[in-house]
C-alpha cells in the first residue's frame, strides 16, 4: 500500500477515536434495552431480572439502519450526503480527491462513516456540524503539511499560522466532544447510584426472590 495512503488512515483514524466516539443517549428509534454491570458505564452485563447477580443499570443502545453495514456506520452515499449538507466547500475538495486520488478518497471516507454514524446517532445537528468540520480540519492540516515541507521558507510561515489557526479550531471541537462524553457518563452515573439505593431498600425482597429461584420454591407461570 502507498506510504501516503496509510499515512492519511492513521490521520483519520485519529478524528474517529474517543473524542467523537460519543455512545448513543436514550430517545426514539429502534433500539434495545441493554443492562450495565456494576462495574460501570459502558460495560454490557448478562441479562436478567431484579436480583438475578450483580448490581446492573438499564440503557439503551440502537441498531444501524437497513443498508448502513451495521450500528453507527454510514455508508459512503451517506456520508458525503452529510458532508455536502453541513461543508459544501469541504465536499468539493473531496469530489477533486475522487478523481486524483481515488484510493485516499475511500479511506477518508470509510472513516469518516464511522465517525458520522455515532454523530448522527445523538440525534443532534449541532454534533453532525461539528463532526464534518473535524473531518474537515484534519483533512487541511494534513495537506497544509506536506505542503509545509516543500515551502520556501517566507511561505512556511504562512502555512505554520495557518496551521496553528486550524489545530486551535480542531482542539476546541475535540474538548466539546469530550465535555458531552462526560456529561453522559455523569448521568449514567446518577443513574447508577439511584439504582443502588434502591436495591438496598429492597434487600430482604430481593434476597427472597433469588432464594426462591435457587432452591426452585417460587412460584411458575
Amino acid at each position: 500500500m502507498n506510504k501516503k495512503i496509510v499515512m492519511w488512515a492513521a490521520v483519520v483514524a485519529l478524528v474517529s477515536g474517543p473524542a467523537f466516539n460519543l455512545a448513543a443517549q436514550e430517545g426514539p428509534g429502534d433500539d434495545d434495552d441493554i443492562e450495565m454491570m456494576e462495574a460501570g458505564p459502558g460495560q454490557q452485563g448478562m441479562r436478567g431480572g431484579m436480583g438475578q447477580g450483580p448490581m446492573m443499570v438499564k440503557t439503551k443502545i440502537m441498531r444501524g439502519g437497513k443498508g448502513m453495514g451495521g450500528p453507527a456506520f454510514l455508508s459512503p452515499d451517506e456520508t458525503m450526503s452529510m458532508i455536502k449538507k453541513h461543508d459544501p466547500a469541504f465536499a468539493k475538495k473531496l469530489d477533486e480527491l475522487r478523481e486524483a486520488a481515488p484510493a485516499k478518497y475511500k479511506m477518508v471516507l470509510h472513516m469518516s462513516g464511522k465517525m458520522f454514524g455515532m454523530a448522527r446517532m445523538q440525534q443532534d445537528e449541532s454534533i453532525e456540524k461539528d463532526a464534518v468540520r473535524a473531518i474537515a480540519l484534519e483533512f487541511e492540516c494534513k495537506e497544509l503539511s506536506l505542503k509545509y515541507d516543500k515551502a520556501s521558507d517566507p511561505e512556511k510561515k504562512k502555512i505554520k499560522e495557518s496551521l496553528r489557526v486550524s489545530l486551535a479550531e480542531l482542539f476546541d471541537l475535540k474538548s466539546k466532544a469530550q465535555g458531552l462524553r462526560v456529561k453522559r457518563m455523569e448521568s449514567d452515573m446518577a443513574r447508577l447510584k439511584k439504582k443502588l439505593e434502591s436495591r438496598k431498600a429492597n434487600k430482604s425482597k430481593i434476597v427472597e426472590q433469588r432464594l426462591e429461584q435457587l432452591t426452585g420454591e417460587g412460584y411458575g407461570w
